[in-house]
């Protein structure tokens, strides 16, 4: 099982915080390795000769090839009739005389006048009915030519078995057929082809094998194989499918005003002012929200202090509040309809609550991401136009609360919402999905009168991501 494979499962097995951020760390260096390497020529090459290697056509050849058989081929047919060809006895003496110093002799004295002499005589001598005794000057002449030494070797090469066989080819088509068969056998090509089909690692000298090589190669290659790999992992797509659009690691000592607002969106927009709710016990204040080791901290603590308020009867009103508290809204910088939604936060168990939850222009669509109370954390709670709560809300007893931080995820699209902490899916719902634009609030409060002993109390936020769909 790889990394992301066995960071994101569904095993019913909470992972622990690091496990979670090594998870996206690792993700980010992979996407980026991914992504330089798409862009590369080499992955460009690699699938050009995956195409290539992997086509009907390039296979159907490359079992051609290596199917074939020399004692197939028209060069094993020629050289067996080359080879036959020289077995011949009368062919061999053709070529013993053709090129022999003998038959140039030969021919030098049969252009001799001495030769002209001797055939002329020779034919009067053997004619039928010749007299040596009425013609004994031309007998004689006859013999005393025949023993002159040239003519004499003439005479008896014409006698030799190989130089009659050699008259007897001559005038044929042998001698025409065997040097165009030797022509053909000693060419290049044909030592060429015949290596060629002899060699049975034929294959591994065309240039498919070449190309098949390079692809190998290229597949091999480290950054490559692990883009393939990549391209292949559920999770790592199923994360990618999500683009960075809001991001705030909280790592500046002081918070960034261009993402944040410190109150409801409403005293921000209408008032100018910060302003609480009937059945809020503090009111918020940026006063409380400080920073610690690359966190941001929304602080609760007892105060007397004037302030606004909402009275759903007659409208804004003051009052006095004996409690101070902080929230942080993305209401003017990230407010999108679906997405993914993180964050990293440290939780105490106690009668306040800590709450990451989204929210639109309107008291609802309201969607609880995570909810920790005296009882634990909550998550999965959605107040919808069509209903009050959405099914029961999924109570989570295995948290540790002891200034421990987890990772709260909330995925929402059109059809469905996923509830995750630290990657472990604690819920999801397929109904009443809102379909309004949201805004991200976190926020530390209680609707009850706190006990001395659980007060100061905090929230701390180490980062927040927002992701929206890619298109």
């Amino acid at each position: 099982m790889g990394l992301f494979s066995f960071l994101f499962s569904k095993h019913k097995l909470l992972r622990t915080t690091y496990e979670a951020e090594t998870f996206r760390a690792v993700f980010r260096e992979d996407e980026e390795l991914f992504l330089r390497v798409e862009k590369g020529e080499e992955l460009k090459r690699y699938r050009e000769l995956e195409e290539y290697v992997n086509s009907a056509q390039f296979k159907e050849r490359r079992k051609e090839i290596e199917q074939l058989s020399y004692k197939d081929s028209e060069y094993y047919k020629a050289e067996r009739q080359y080879k036959a060809l020289l077995k011949v006895r009368k062919l061999q003496s053709y070529l013993l005389i053709a090129d022999s110093e003998e038959l140039k002799g030969y021919e030098r004295v049969k252009a001799l006048p001495e030769y002209q002499e001797y055939q002329k005589l020779k034919v009067m001598v053997m004619s039928a009915g010749f007299d040596k005794k009425l013609h004994a000057v031309e007998y004689k002449a006859y013999q005393e030519i025949i023993r002159q030494p040239k003519i004499a070797a003439l005479i008896k090469l014409e006698k030799l078995r190989r130089f009659k066989e050699y008259r007897e080819v001559k005038d044929t088509d042998l001698p025409q057929k065997f040097t165009h068969l030797e022509t053909y056998i000693r060419s290049e090509e044909f030592k060429r082809n015949r290596a060629y089909l002899l060699n049975k690692n034929r294959y591994q000298t065309t240039e498919d094998y070449q190309l098949l090589c390079e692809f190998d190669a290229l597949k091999k290659r480290p950054e490559i194989a692990k883009y393939i790999l990549l391209a292949q992992d559920p999770y790592f797509n199923s994360m990618r499918r999500w683009q960075l659009v809001f991001e705030d690691d909280f790592n500046q000592g002081r918070l960034d005003e261009t993402k944040w607002i410190t109150r409801y969106y409403a005293g921000e927009r209408f008032l100018n002012d910060t302003y609480g709710v009937e059945e809020d016990m503090q009111l918020y204040s940026p006063d409380n929200i400080t920073f610690g080791e690359s966190a941001v901290c929304l602080n609760f603590r007892k105060e007397s202090i004037i302030g606004k308020y909402w009275d759903r009867q007659v409208g804004i009103r003051e009052k006095k509040y004996d409690y101070s508290s902080a929230m942080i809204s993305s209401a003017t910088a990230l407010r999108q309809r679906y997405g993914r939604f993180e964050a990293k936060i440290k939780l105490n168990r106690c009668a306040l609550t800590s709450c990451f939850w989204m929210l639109g222009d309107t008291e609802v669509p309201h969607v609880e991401i995570m909810k920790c109370e005296a009882d634990g954390v909550h998550m999965g709670r959605v107040y919808s136009y069509r209903t009050a709560v959405n099914k029961d809300i999924q109570l989570i007893k295995e948290l540790e609360l002891d200034n421990a931080y987890y990772i709260f995820t909330l995925e929402w699209t059109e059809n469905k919402m996923v509830w995750m902490v630290n990657d472990l899916v604690v819920k999801e719902e397929t109904e009443h999905i809102p379909d309004v634009p949201m805004y991200v609030v976190f926020s530390l409060g209680t609707n009850k009168e706190p006990l001395e002993k659980q007060l100061p109390a905090r929230m701390e936020i180490d980062w927040f991501r927002g992701y929206r769909l890619k298109s």
